[in-house]
């Protein structure tokens, strides 16, 4: 074994023993809970002057944390359920807050992060020719694509061709093609990866291109492959020559950092061809086993300059994790560039990354200057719905403005308590006349956007404030491609064949309990 393969397996040998980790943080917040509950005894069981000052001192700190929460430059939204959570039970709330409730990442690892990206922009293509063409079709889209390269620094590429997948399955049988035909290099950035006949034909194939001399790079999410991307399988990896890193390692230490997961995915090969979407590397996104009933699940597939953006979002994630600042960026470039020349497309599109280093949030803002420019229509999916104020206010502005809302989410949920946050929100929905589906066959994963048969979003992120404010994500977002059009017709299918409408009338007949069950855990869903 080589140097740097040792080095390698020291390295993910730092996420090893995850599941103990996990119980170390479920005793966490059991002894939180006791150490409450002996708060409180020893609080009540007191008397006289020993009262007094114990009651003074439980106060003190209860308002002390209060105080720091509403000091914090966080939306009411998010600071309420907690305040209200540590003004009823301080302690058991400080802790979990310490834990898991801070949404902000460490000012050295904003730092770390903005350095990277202000050292490689310089490797973007300009974009005025591309700029100027749609300001001079279309100057509501110029502005929102102005806003995102000026928030993001990601360019609008043109000479783009691209392919959208309805289903997982699909996406797959094109990929392990483009697998089996790189030549240069394979990027593959993942929530999840799991042990399964999917990933071990991807894997097969991963080696046998190291033989060729293909360059091949893995990142993967510690949480979010939590018993799955097991260390034979990594090491596995390892000893084939490629290199296999992980995102934010679970830690016996106590860090609210942890809160902040990698959800891109992204696939990156010769610079020239790219994947996104909603999928990951396991055996239900592509229907070979099922969960939740069928998996509908979507994904689009790029050539041309745009993929350079996902080669460049996973060559910053490699050098932000491995912090050595020592990737050759420009012998990357100058493979995407050689490979680009070759194609010809049609229309525009942007990849742009987001995550909790970014305090302007572009991917929500980009959603709600869809609705707020859309002329016709917006159609969505998505498989949990928990919004901010200023999002669910442009989505009931525009439909009261006689723009046609329409929202797809599941029927089959892979989390009770996320669904019944989400359909809390169906009743101020349906009264505004947005539409709302739930798809009925399984468990419905897409996040898609498309408005005005002209503008389509497809990428990792979700409509809730986990994606929106806490996790690292990417989308792609495409103009007058044509397959924005494709991305439609996936959408009316599923409504004329695959969901159930939900009717005003008979969903405001549910239970009362189950009314106000949901509108309490609507309230506390920014901490889920």
């Amino acid at each position: 074994m080589d140097k740097e393969s040792r080095k390698l397996k020291r390295e993910v040998r730092k996420s090893e023993n995850l599941i103990k980790r996990v119980v170390f943080k479920s005793i966490f917040v059991i002894l939180a809970l006791a150490l409450q509950i002996a708060v409180f005894f020893a609080l009540y069981t007191a008397t006289g002057l020993a009262y007094q000052y114990r009651f003074f001192i439980y106060n003190l700190i209860r308002v002390v944390a209060i105080i720091y929460l509403l000091c914090r430059h966080d939306t009411a939204q998010y600071k309420i359920p907690w305040i209200l959570f540590i003004m009823f039970i301080p302690v058991l709330g400080i802790c979990v807050y310490v834990f898991w409730g801070n949404n902000r990442i460490r000012r050295r690892k904003q730092m770390e992060i903005k350095e990277i990206e202000n050292n490689t922009n310089y490797l973007f293509d300009d974009s005025f020719e591309i700029d100027n063409k749609i300001k001079n079709n279309d100057k509501l889209v110029y502005n929102m694509l102005q806003y995102i390269q000026n928030i993001t620094s990601y360019p609008v590429c043109g000479n783009v061709s691209s392919k959208y997948y309805d289903l997982g399955e699909k996406l797959f049988k094109d990929l392990i093609q483009d697998l089996k035909n790189a030549k240069k290099y394979i990027f593959m950035e993942f929530f999840i990866i799991d042990k399964g006949k999917l990933s071990d034909e991807v894997f097969d194939i991963l080696k046998q291109k190291v033989k060729e001399g293909v360059e091949v790079k893995i990142i993967y999410d510690s949480f979010g492959c939590l018993g799955k991307f097991k260390k034979k399988m990594r090491d596995d990896l390892i000893n084939s020559g490629i290199e296999v890193r992980v995102f934010n390692p679970l830690s016996v230490l106590i860090n609210s950092y942890l809160n902040n997961r990698l959800h891109r995915k992204i696939i990156a090969i010769d610079g020239n061809i790219s994947y996104t979407g909603g999928i990951n590397l396991a055996d239900e996104y592509a229907n070979i086993k099922e969960r939740f009933g069928h998996w509908k699940d979507v994904g689009i597939r790029f050539e041309g300059e745009v993929s350079w953006n996902f080669t460049l979002m996973f060559l910053r994630d490699l050098d932000f994790i491995t912090k050595k600042g020592k990737i050759d960026y420009d012998k990357y470039k100058k493979v995407s560039r050689e490979q680009i020349e070759k194609k010809e497309g049609k229309g525009i599109a942007i990849a742009l990354s987001d995550g909790p280093n970014n305090r302007k949030n572009p991917i929500e803002t980009i959603y709600m200057q869809i609705i707020n420019t859309a002329s016709d229509y917006v159609y969505i999916t998505t498989p949990y719905f928990a919004i901010s104020e200023p999002m669910l206010t442009s989505l009931l502005n525009a439909s009261r403005s006689g723009v046609d809302i329409r929202i797809i989410l599941p029927h089959i949920p892979d989390k009770k308590v996320v669904q019944m946050a989400t359909r809390s929100y169906y009743e101020v929905l349906l009264s505004a006349g947005i539409k709302v589906y739930e798809y009925k066959p399984g468990f419905i994963h897409s996040k898609t956007f498309v408005s005005d048969d002209k503008l389509a979003v497809v990428g990792s992120a979700n409509m809730d404030y986990r994606s929106m404010n806490l996790d690292y994500e990417c989308i792609s977002m495409i103009y007058k491609t044509g397959t924005e059009l494709d991305v439609k017709q996936d959408f009316l299918n599923m409504i004329s064949n695959c969901c159930i409408e939900v009717e005003l009338k008979d969903w405001i007949r549910r239970p009362f309990l189950k009314k106000v069950f949901e509108s309490i855990l609507t309230a506390f869903s920014t901490m889920f």
